[in-house]
């Protein structure tokens, strides 16, 4: 193979990359809107505002809109809390489609908060198994 071939191949694998790892906010939200829909809309709804006392709001939520460690927690690992419990997404989601939920449900319904990327996840991750 030829230095101009070997270049050009070079150039689109790196150019292949490039949407899973620089993926724009935009993608990323529409990303986790739909994974949002798929599996978590049943019990939170799909406005948002969840079930009272069955499953928290998450419209307007300071917990949600917060610190994006505990959410992240929340979400990888799952949690008992006063309203039931939430199932763990970890085993379920990669570390991308966790951070594209995570992001949609920090920006849905007038929420604003910032943008989580997978790195975050998989520290998340990481965090929970060195406590093991």
């Amino acid at each position: 193979m030829n230095a101009f071939a070997t270049l050009f191949l070079a150039a689109g694998l790196v150019l292949t990359a490039i949407p899973a790892r620089g993926q724009g906010d935009k993608d990323l939200l529409k990303q986790g809107q739909e994974i949002f829909a798929d599996n978590c809309a049943a019990c939170h709804r799909a406005n948002g505002e969840g079930l009272p006392a069955k499953f928290p709001a998450l419209k307007g939520n300071p917990f949600v809109q917060g610190d994006p460690k505990p959410v992240l927690a929340t979400v990888v690992h799952g949690r008992v809390g006063k309203l039931g419990q939430m199932p763990a997404w970890g085993p379920k989601l990669t570390d991308q489609e966790i951070a594209a939920v995570v992001s949609y449900i920090r920006n849905a319904w007038s929420n604003k908060a910032s943008i989580i990327h997978a790195e975050a996840v998989a520290a998340a991750r990481k965090k929970e198994s060195e406590k093991k």
